[in-house]
Order: structure tokens, then C-alpha cells, then sequence
């Protein structure tokens, strides 16, 4: 099998242009047959794999969700293997095909080739792999792109904090399984994967590859309730405060009067949509992991 590698310098904090270079002393020890680039800006890693799966059999991501999330926008509809060497802050998806973040042992995995049929979700046009956050979740993604000092899931809990200040629920429309509910909801997970921002266990139940999504409601509450369950999530025991609901389906549409934010793989998507459309797309692509 030949590989293509695209290494995003600036996933885990700056710490992918190191990786990237500690992984091309590696290959070359190895005597692979690959080829191995570095992005040069947002979108770059969408690009390149388009153009990579004309040639390479396995396209790997070298880098977080959000370089994840490009790299399976550019290869979605092909025959292409997804392969990924994760660096990023949260690696949530990593964690869900068992895939560890050093750096000899997911390149272990990758090489030894076992693979896993997973499903992908469409938000707007756009694919995802690991889930969609709508509302809360999204501000806080844009609150944490300012972040510059803190590492891991510090980054995530800073930016839940000081966004639950400011944070104003929104009336939403929500259709899905063939019925309609409006509410003022907090946040909505569409979960293909069980977490989301470096171990947030919104969607404990999903997985990958059984067609459907899980979707977290959870309905406007006070602060404090808030905060208690936030401490839930690490374990998933949030499901039992009864303004949280989940359910299956394999598509949901949001629409508002008002504006909303949205993320996907925890990568800001928008900040002002009034209307969400996401569907499953089931055993959409191969992926090489340890599960």
C-alpha cells in the first residue's frame, strides 16, 4: 500500500510541525512508499487530498479533528483508506477507533492495516466525521480559538466558562423521526462519534458505523444546573437531568427566526445560520484503527 501524509503544523498548538518532521525520519527508516505534505493554510488539506486519492491508497491526517474533518471533505467519495496519526487537542475521533497519540504506536496501527467501515454525516453539504455541535457548543468553539496559553482540555473548560456568561439561548425547530419540537434549547450534539472537544461524553451510546446519529437535546436551564452537569458529561451521566433528551435518527433540520452557531468536528462552522440540514451517510468511508 502507498500512503499520502498531510501534516497540519499548527494542530496541537504548533506541535504538528515537529511530529511532521519526526514522522518523515521515521518513513524513511521504513522505506515506505508515500509522500508527505505539509498544509499551508485553512482548507490546503482539502486540496490535497482531492488531488491524493488519484494516485495514494491510504490519504492520513497528521493532525486533529478539525484537520480531519478537510482531509475527509477531499476524500469522502472516493476508494481512498482514511489513515490518522493524531496531534491535535481533543482527538476525539482517535480515541474512537482506538488509536493512541503517540506517535510510534498510531503509526504501528496504521501499517498493520486493519480497517473499519464508518459512517460520515453531511451538515449543509459539508461531510463530518465525529459531530456537530449547535448552539453553546459553538460559541464556545469560537471563544477557544482565542485561547493562546492553555493546552488540552484546559483550553475547552476555559472557554465553557467564560462563554456560559454571555451565552443566550435561542428557539429552535427541530425535525427529526418524523415529528417537530420547539423549544429554547442550550446546545444540540448530533453525535456520529460517542465524544467531542477532548472527551465530552454528549452522545456515550453512539457509534460509528450502526447508520444513525445520536442526538443530545438539552433544553434551556439555569447556570447552576449547568455547571452540574458539566461535570456529568466527563462520564456521560448527564442523560439523567430530564431536560436532556437523546434520541436516534439518521438525519436532523434545524431552523430558526433567529440566528445560530454551529460547529462540526469542532471546527467553527458558522455563527449565524438559520437553517441546518444534516443526514447520515452510512459505511461512507475505510478507516485504519485499533478497535
Amino acid at each position: 500500500m502507498n500512503y499520502f501524509f498531510i501534516v497540519n503544523p499548527a494542530s496541537g498548538r504548533g506541535k504538528g510541525r515537529s511530529v511532521g518532521r519526526e514522522l518523515e525520519e521515521r518513513l524513511q527508516y521504513l522505506n515506505l512508499d508515500y509522500q508527505l505534505e505539509f498544509t499551508k493554510a485553512p482548507g490546503h488539506a482539502i486540496e490535497l487530498a482531492e488531488k491524493a486519492t488519484r494516485s495514494f491508497e491510504c490519504i492520513v491526517a497528521v493532525g486533529g479533528d478539525g484537520t480531519l474533518n478537510e482531509v475527509v471533505n477531499g476524500m469522502a467519495e472516493s476508494e481512498a483508506t482514511l489513515g490518522l496519526l493524531p496531534v491535535g487537542s481533543g482527538n476525539d475521533f482517535a480515541r474512537a477507533v482506538s488509536l493512541q497519540s503517540k506517535l510510534d504506536d498510531a503509526l504501528n496501527v496504521l501499517l498493520r492495516g486493519k480497517t473499519k467501515r464508518v459512517d460520515l454525516g453531511k451538515a449543509n453539504g459539508r461531510y463530518f466525521h465525529n459531530g456537530v455541535g449547535i448552539g453553546f457548543d459553538a460559541w464556545v468553539v469560537h471563544t477557544s480559538q482565542k485561547v493562546k496559553r492553555l493546552r488540552g482540555n484546559a483550553i475547552y473548560l476555559y472557554s465553557v466558562i467564560k462563554t456560559l456568561w454571555k451565552y443566550k439561548p435561542v428557539p429552535l425547530h427541530l425535525q427529526y423521526n418524523g415529528q417537530t419540537h420547539t423549544d429554547e434549547y442550550f446546545m444540540i450534539t448530533v453525535g456520529n462519534g460517542q465524544s467531542l472537544g477532548g472527551g465530552f461524553f454528549l452522545t456515550p451510546k453512539a457509534e460509528l458505523d450502526d447508520g444513525l446519529f445520536d442526538i443530545c437535546t438539552i433544553r434551556n436551564m439555569p447556570t447552576a444546573s449547568i455547571l452540574r452537569n458539566l461535570l456529568k458529561v466527563y462520564q456521560g451521566t448527564h442523560t439523567e437531568d430530564p431536560r436532556v433528551d437523546i434520541v436516534r435518527s439518521d438525519r436532523l433540520q434545524v431552523q430558526t427566526e433567529r440566528s445560530f452557531a454551529v460547529h462540526l468536528d469542532g471546527e467553527l462552522f458558522s455563527l449565524k445560520l438559520n437553517e441546518l440540514n444534516v443526514e447520515i451517510v452510512p459505511g461512507a468511508v475505510d478507516v485504519v484503527c485499533d478497535a
